[in-house]
């Protein structure tokens, strides 16, 4: 059985995506077009919308400092890697307004879950909150 909770890693689709930023030798670069597909998406996929969160994870610890509960890759981040981030939180937020949109998959699924979906949002809107 796969994970589903509300937090940003709490989904298959997040660890694996989170098994290819921490294995990449150039994770700007993933972070970048994981932002880009989102902005020039007429509808973001379910996977996609997980490469949006995740990568915003990471920057939000490289900025921010956030741990994230049992995420060993994302709370030490910014200390393994030197990106600059600065046109990377931009188009982060941007981004992630999309997968909170009616745009995004992964919100038109939650949507569904009228008792969990306030939980996931508020993660979302946390997250964009301190990007900003």
């Amino acid at each position: 059985m796969g994970a589903w909770d509300s937090g940003i890693f709490d989904d298959d689709s997040a660890w694996d995506f989170l098994d290819t930023v921490g294995g990449s030798d150039a994770p700007q670069e993933i972070f970048k077009t994981a932002f880009g597909t989102a902005i020039n998406a007429d509808y973001l996929e379910y996977d996609d919308c997980h490469a949006v969160t995740v990568s915003a994870a990471c920057i939000d610890n490289m900025v921010n400092g956030t741990q994230y509960a049992d995420q060993e890759v994302v709370n030490t981040f910014g200390e393994k890697h030197d990106i600059s981030v600065s046109d990377l939180k931009v188009d982060a937020v941007k981004a992630l307004h999309i997968v909170l949109s009616d745009k995004s998959e992964l919100n038109d699924l939650w949507a569904e879950n009228e008792e969990d979906y306030p939980a996931w949002k508020q993660n979302i809107e946390d997250l964009i909150l301190r990007l900003t």
